[in-house]
């Protein structure tokens, strides 16, 4: 039986992102089914690293971002469907894995922070 549901399943898009700095920009997207999740959160994990570090979150349509990456990153959205992280005048550093998260309440104590 399918009744007792740990998750929403989560799908990012687009799967591997490859830029040239030249290129400025990058849009990540990431979707869930579930409208009970009313925060997402994104993370970013740089090479080497075993630690997320938080970038910001949403509640339903309320954004709250990190002071370390204000302004470049850019998060929109509505946690209960999908959500976008816009990144700008990209650079070497911002090469890294990112991750998005759902959660049914705020985690104020956000993993490796």
């Amino acid at each position: 039986s399918d009744s007792f549901k740990l998750f929403p399943l989560m799908t990012q898009s687009p799967k591997h992102l490859l830029r040239r700095v030249e290129e400025k920009e990058a849009n990540l997207s990431c979707r869930h089914g579930d409208s009970s999740y009313t925060f997402l959160y994104w993370y970013q994990q740089k090479r080497n690293s075993g630690s997320l570090e938080l970038i910001g979150m949403l509640n339903y349509g309320i954004v709250s971002e990190e002071d370390k990456f204000k302004p470049r990153f850019n998060i929109t959205g509505d946690a209960t469907k999908d959500a976008f992280l816009f990144i700008s005048n990209l650079n070497a550093e911002d090469s890294a894995v990112y991750f998005c998260a759902a959660s049914l309440h705020s985690n104020t104590i956000p993993f490796n922070r």
